[in-house]
This record gives C-alpha cells, structure tokens and sequence, in this order.
C-alpha cells in the first residue's frame, strides 16, 4: 500500500465511524491492519511513516494525551488551546537535569539610556592573545 493511502485510510475511518469523537494513533493503526492484513514485516516498515504523516497531516489535530481528532469537527478555540498546551510546560514536566531558563524581562528606559560601567568595557576590550591564553589554559586543566 502506497504511503499516502494510508493516512487517507486513516482519515477515512475516523470520519466514518468516529465522527467528532476523539481517538487514538494506537486504535486506528489496529483497524488499518487487521482491515489490510498487513503482515509483521509490513507493521515494522510502515508504522512510523504513517505516524509521521499524521503528525504533518493538517486534517488531523494532536489533542494531547496521545488523543487526535479531526480538525474539521475542533472549533479554532480548541485548535489554539491544543497547541498552547503542547508548547507550555512546568517545570516539574521537564526532563531531569535539564535547567528551566529564567524569563527574559524587558530592560526599562533608564536601564537602556544607563552608561555600561568601566568593569564591563574592560572586560570587552580583552584581545585575541588573551583571550586564547585563557583557552588554553581551561583545555590544559582538563
């Protein structure tokens, strides 16, 4: 079966026994292979792929959960709350180990018009020489 029947199929039996109902990639996948009889084989090779054109298919809306639904039964409030719930996070969802970045504030005017004090200028003023010899210096002590 070729790639993109697949995910018509796919579209097909959700719009048809499903209607405005959610559901799952898992669910869908089991009805397209018992209904096509694919072997093993089959499964192995063409799983991802359809997973993938789902994730790029836009008749198709990810709800969160592992729950899909069809973009033409989600109302664009629905739409927009999905997404946002997809690319918010707390940080307790975060991976272990990895650091939330604090939030970028923006600087008030008088922070802006302020004159850098000396310590920064130097700082910027280092040449190309030191500035390896430091290098050098933090590789050496590895």
């Amino acid at each position: 079966m070729a790639r993109q029947q697949f995910i018509d199929k796919m579209y097909h039996i959700v719009k048809d026994e499903l209607e405005n109902k959610s559901f799952t990639f898992h669910d869908i996948w089991k009805k397209i292979v018992k209904e096509d009889k694919l072997s093993k084989e089959e499964q192995k090779t063409n799983i991802g792929v359809v997973y993938t054109d789902l994730l790029q298919d836009a008749r198709f809306v990810y709800m969160g959960n592992k729950k899909w639904m069809l973009r033409e039964y989600a109302t664009q409030e629905e739409i927009v709350q999905y997404q946002n719930a997809l690319y918010d996070f707390a940080p307790e969802v975060v991976e272990e180990g990895y650091v939330v970045p604090e939030p970028v504030v923006d600087a008030t005017e008088e922070e802006i018009k302020a004159p850098a004090d000396e310590s920064e200028e130097a700082e910027e003023d280092l040449d190309v020489k030191t500035s390896l010899e430091k290098t050098k210096i933090d590789e050496d002590e590895e």
